[in-house]
């Protein structure tokens, strides 16, 4: 009795596990192939929408992994399609604005759209009614937030920072606000240290002035990708 006790369990465990494994694996398979959708996608519209050329292997490449990264960490939360979405746009806003040194309005809208309605859909489905009102409260801080202290800044920065770089603050904030309002902080400094870091290696490294102009939406769209990664499983609950 005991040995097919000890059988039963044994299969039915290996069978979870099997079941578990194969569905991480359509799960990674979905996400790679949304990744490589989404890059050649990126890379179409911004030749198209922009006349920016971007490379198709590269713009791939970073989808890619950006997607896995994110959905490595979100595991099975209902978020993770908003932040898929996050990281596979901020690919594509970081890559015209290192090309322009501007981030399209229409793309921000665009972009902001689609964030609205994901971040919805996934908080209706956790929480329902009560937690789509309570995700609405902080999306909207968090988006005016991130809006607000760019546009601080943008003041004081005296015309060295551009207004795109203001509504990307508010499409940030809509995202860290999930969080709550340190969290868009967090985002915001991140974003700024990671710009800092390659001001200074462009000066040292690369002989470049300080006043060199460079795209700061990169530095942004990473510094808030990280903090959101790092704080999925506490500021998302998942």
């Amino acid at each position: 009795m005991i040995s097919a006790a000890l059988s039963t369990a044994l299969s039915t465990t290996f069978g979870v596990n099997a079941v578990t494994v194969g569905v991480n694996a359509v799960g990674l398979a979905a996400v790679v192939l949304g990744g490589a959708a989404a890059g050649m996608v990126a890379a179409r519209c911004a030749r198209r929408c922009f006349g920016v050329r971007l490379h198709p292997a590269a713009a791939i490449a970073l989808c890619v992994s950006v997607g896995v990264a994110l959905a490595a960490r979100a595991g099975s939360s209902v978020y993770v399609a908003p932040f898929l979405a996050f990281g596979w746009a901020g690919v594509v806003i970081s890559a015209i604005d290192l090309r322009t040194h501007l981030i399209p309005t229409r793309l921000l809208r665009a972009a902001t759209a689609l964030a609205i309605g994901l971040l919805c859909v996934a908080a209706t489905a956790d929480g329902g009614l009560a937690g789509l009102g309570g995700t609405a409260v902080m999306v909207s801080i968090g988006g005016a937030a991130g809006w607000g202290l760019m546009h601080v800044i943008w003041r004081a920065s005296r015309g060295s920072l551009g207004y795109g770089d203001v509504r990307l603050g508010g499409y940030l904030g809509l995202h860290l606000g999930i969080g709550g309002i340190m969290t868009v902080l967090a985002g915001l400094l991140a974003g700024f240290a990671l710009a800092a870091l390659v001001g200074a290696i462009g000066i040292v490294a690369l002989g470049r002035s300080s006043d060199h102009r460079f795209a700061l939406g990169p530095s942004l769209v990473a510094g808030a990708l990280a903090v959101i990664w790092w704080s999925m499983p506490t500021g998302l609950s998942v």
